[in-house]
C-alpha cells in the first residue's frame, strides 16, 4: 500500500473533473452488502475493501464497519489514518502559503485539493466544510456550480437528500446569472437523480429524457444508468404517444437499451400492449430497482403505479371488460385481477366499477359519454322532426 502522495496526485482539480469522486460505486457496493441476499457475499465484500485500500479511506472504513458490523482491522486502519494525516498535513501547508502569499485563485485551487481528496476517503463532513471555504474564494460562476455539483455528489454518495436539496437550490440561484451550456446540462441530470431519490418521477421523467441527447455528467454515473433512470422515469410518466416519440423511436436510447433486455421488453410490451410479458419484465425491473440504492426506496410504490397505467391503458379502450378476459390479458388469476383492481378504485385511483354479477368491470366514464351520446342522438331526432313539422306550416 503506497502512503506516498506524489505532485500529480496533488493536482487533481480541473485534470480530473471527470473522475468520479466521490465513486457512486463504492456506496452502492456498501448499500448492497447491507441487504440480507447479498450480507455474506465474499466477491463484493472484497471488491469494496479494494476500493477502500486502493485510496486509504480510514473514515469511510470506519462507517462501513459500523453499518455493515464488520470486524475493524486495527492495523490496517492505522496505517491509512497514518497516510491521510500526512497527506493533509501537506494540503494544510499548502493552503496556509497560499493565504499568506498568493490570491483567492490559489486559494482556491489549494482548498479544492484538499477537499477532493477528502471526498476520495469519504470524509463526509470534513469536505464540506472545505468546499465551502473553496466556494468562499471562488469568483467564476462555472467553478461555484462545480463547487455546488461536487456536495451533491456528496450528498448522493452518503444518501443525504438535505444536502442535496439545498445545494440544488443555490444551483438555481447561479444558473439564474448566466451559466454556460454544459453546467445547464449538468445541473438538468443532478436535478433528475434528485428527483427519483425524493420520489418525484414527473420531473425526473421531464428532466432527464431532456437530456438524453446532451449526456456529460460522466463523472457522476455511466450513460447506461443514466438512460435506466430516464426511461424507468418517463414509462411512468409520459402518455403512449410521448413515450414513442421520447424513448421508443430515440436512436441513443435503443442503444443503451440492447445492455438491459427486462427493460427494453417492460417498455415495448408495455407500449405494445402485451399485457402478459409486461407483468414478468415489471417483476424482474422491480427486482433491480431493489438492488438500486437510488430506487429501492420507491420499488413497491413503482409497482403499484405502473399497475395502476397498465390496468388502466386496457380498461380505457372498453365500455367494459370481463374479468376473465383482463386476467387472461395479464396472465394472472381472475381473483388476482378482482382484488388488485377494486383495491384501485377503492383509493380512487381508478375510475371503473366492478359488477360481481355479470362478472365484468365497467367503465365509469365511458358509460357517462355513452348516455349522453344516447341523449344528443334521441334530442337530436326530436329537434329535426320539429323543425321538419314546422318547416311545414311554413311553406303552407
Amino acid at each position: 500500500m503506497s502512503n506516498k502522495m506524489d505532485a500529480s496526485d496533488k493536482s487533481i482539480c480541473k485534470a480530473d473533473e471527470t473522475e468520479k469522486n466521490p465513486n457512486l460505486e463504492i456506496a452502492q457496493l456498501k448499500f448492497l452488502l447491507a441487504l440480507p441476499e447479498f450480507a455474506d457475499d465474499e466477491a463484493k465484500s472484497t471488491r469494496l475493501l479494494q476500493f477502500i485500500q486502493r485510496d486509504n479511506m480510514a473514515p469511510y472504513y470506519e462507517i462501513v464497519c459500523t453499518d455493515l458490523k464488520w470486524e475493524v482491522d486495527n492495523s490496517m486502519l492505522e496505517v491509512m489514518k497514518d497516510d491521510n494525516m500526512k497527506i493533509l498535513l501537506e494540503f494544510d501547508t499548502e493552503i496556509d502559503y497560499a493565504c499568506n502569499n498568493l490570491g483567492s485563485i490559489d486559494i482556491k485551487e489549494a482548498y479544492l485539493n484538499k477537499a477532493y481528496y477528502l471526498s476520495k476517503i469519504g470524509d463526509k463532513e470534513q469536505t464540506i466544510q472545505t468546499l465551502r471555504q473553496a466556494y468562499a474564494n471562488t469568483i467564476a460562476l462555472g467553478y461555484k456550480l462545480d463547487n455546488l455539483f461536487h456536495c451533491i455528489r456528496i450528498g448522493l454518495f452518503f444518501n443525504d437528500l438535505e444536502l442535496i436539496g439545498r445545494n440544488l437550490l443555490k444551483c438555481d440561484e447561479l444558473i439564474e446569472e448566466g451559466a454556460d451550456w454544459h453546467h445547464r446540462n449538468c445541473l438538468k441530470i443532478y436535478k433528475g437523480l434528485y428527483s427519483l431519490a425524493s420520489r418525484n418521477f414527473t420531473l425526473a421523467s421531464e428532466v432527464l429524457t431532456n437530456a438524453i441527447a446532451t449526456f456529460v455528467c460522466t463523472e457522476l454515473i455511466s450513460f447506461e444508468v443514466f438512460i435506466k433512470y430516464a426511461i424507468l422515469s418517463a414509462l411512468l410518466h409520459l402518455s403512449r404517444k410521448d413515450l414513442k416519440k421520447e424513448i421508443i423511436t430515440n436512436p441513443d436510447v435503443l442503444q443503451a437499451l440492447h445492455e438491459n433486455p427486462s427493460l427494453k421488453e417492460l417498455v415495448f410490451s408495455l407500449y405494445n400492449c402485451k399485457y402478459k410479458d409486461f407483468f414478468n419484465r415489471l417483476a424482474e425491473v422491480e427486482l433491480e430497482m431493489q438492488h438500486d440504492m437510488l430506487l429501492q426506496p420507491h420499488y413497491k410504490f413503482y409497482v403499484r403505479e405502473m399497475k395502476i397505467k397498465s390496468y388502466d391503458q386496457l380498461l380505457s379502450t372498453y365500455i367494459s371488460l370481463n374479468i376473465s378476459y383482463m386476467a387472461q390479458q395479464f396472465g394472472v388469476t381472475d381473483e388476482y385481477i378482482e382484488k388488485d383492481v377494486s383495491e384501485y378504485i377503492a383509493a380512487r385511483r381508478l375510475n371503473y366499477k366492478i359488477d360481481k354479477v355479470s362478472g365484468k368491470i365497467h367503465n365509469i366514464s365511458r358509460e357517462r359519454k355513452a348516455v349522453m351520446f344516447e341523449k344528443i342522438i334521441r334530442h337530436g331526432d326530436l329537434l329535426l322532426n320539429r323543425i321538419q313539422k314546422f318547416s311545414k306550416v311554413i311553406n303552407i
